[in-house]
């Protein structure tokens, strides 16, 4: 339960997010990388690599796009203990396409491929990212067509495997699972008090805000509202009422509340959330086989140059839309 009023916040149940970096398209894309050699730890595979040049078009996408959002200020932000934020975007970046080139792996092994109709949609794709590139693009990046189409087959195979890997997995959310609501409460630890203001609200006709804010001895009178499996009699009170209707007297945990429902569907909340749901539902079953190969194949890039990006040159550059292009050519 999410709960505001003013400029106070206080959380009581969170609603489902996907944080970090997550695979796929279809979960929760971040980033990529690249590679010449590959070292494997627990067998040896075969694995063609990536070049810098293939490495830097991710890189400079996501140098730019946090740049965009944050100003060049977030690379002096430092992040699990004394990295800074651009070595750690660097080693994130990194990370993600070394799960990338494993579920390519996968795929090897299970027979899926990139079909010649698909490698043509991907060239088209790649001719159309590299049209739209600056001279400082260029320069800053230093990949060729090629080396994007590279990039750009690698990440939709990774794609494409991981759909086969989900495509089993029940992720229909339904509008009442993912439902979320707002209310307006008043809270008070006399059972008395809490009757007294009930009579003035719904005999008196006295405002309900006004009241929260003049008697609850709570900070929060706007609360947000989610389903939730163990929801507790507050909520499933809260969940019961029509919009604009108030309930009687809910004791919960030595507490008195009188709860109105200001929004019973908030719709756009409730698909954000609906989304979220599926996406974990999916990442969870394309874990299951993920996390058994990868204990198998743990791969780890060993390339040089990823310790010597600099994310201070190249400041000319502005690219950041090489996720954004591959989702509009291949929508979920």
């Amino acid at each position: 339960m999410t709960e505001t009023k003013g400029k106070k916040t206080k959380k009581k149940k969170r609603l489902i997010s996907i944080s970090g970096l997550v695979l796929l398209s279809l979960i929760s894309v971040l980033l990529l990388s690249s590679c010449k050699g590959i070292e494997l730890e627990n067998k040896t595979v075969e694995v063609e690599g990536y070049t810098e040049a293939q490495a830097m078009i991710i890189v400079a996408n996501e140098r730019n796009r946090y740049q965009n959002t944050y100003t060049d200020q977030i690379w002096n932000i430092k992040v699990d203990g004394d990295v800074s934020f651009d070595k750690y975007l660097i080693s994130s970046v990194k990370s993600f396409m070394e799960q990338i080139k494993l579920i390519d792996m996968m795929a090897e092994e299970r027979g899926v491929t990139v079909t010649s109709k698909e490698r043509d949609q991907i060239r088209q794709l790649s001719e159309r990212y590299m049209e739209g590139l600056t001279e400082a693009d260029r320069d800053y990046i230093g990949a060729d067509l090629d080396d994007v189409n590279k990039v750009y087959t690698d990440y939709y195979l990774a794609n494409k495997m991981a759909a086969l890997l989900t495509s089993s997995a029940d992720s229909e959310i339904s509008d009442s699972e993912a439902k979320i609501i707002h209310v307006q409460q008043i809270v008070t630890v006399s059972e008395k008090k809490a009757m007294a203001l009930l009579k003035k609200i719904k005999i008196d006709g006295e405002d309900f805000g006004t009241m929260a804010a003049r008697y609850s001895e709570d900070d929060t009178i706007d609360v947000t509202l989610m389903r939730d499996k163990e929801d507790d009699l507050y909520e499933k009170t809260a969940f019961s009422l029509e919009e604009g209707e108030i309930s009687n007297i809910v004791e919960l945990d030595g507490k008195y509340y009188i709860i109105k429902c200001v929004d019973g569907y908030d719709e756009q909340a409730t698909l954000m959330r609906k989304d979220k749901i599926r996406k974990a539902i999916l990442n969870r079953e394309f874990q299951k086989t993920y996390s058994s190969f990868k204990a198998e194949n743990n791969i780890r890039f060993g390339e040089k140059f990823w310790n010597k990006i600099d994310f201070s040159e190249g400041t000319d550059s502005h690219v950041m839309n090489f996720f954004d292009l591959y989702d509009e050519t291949f929508p979920e």
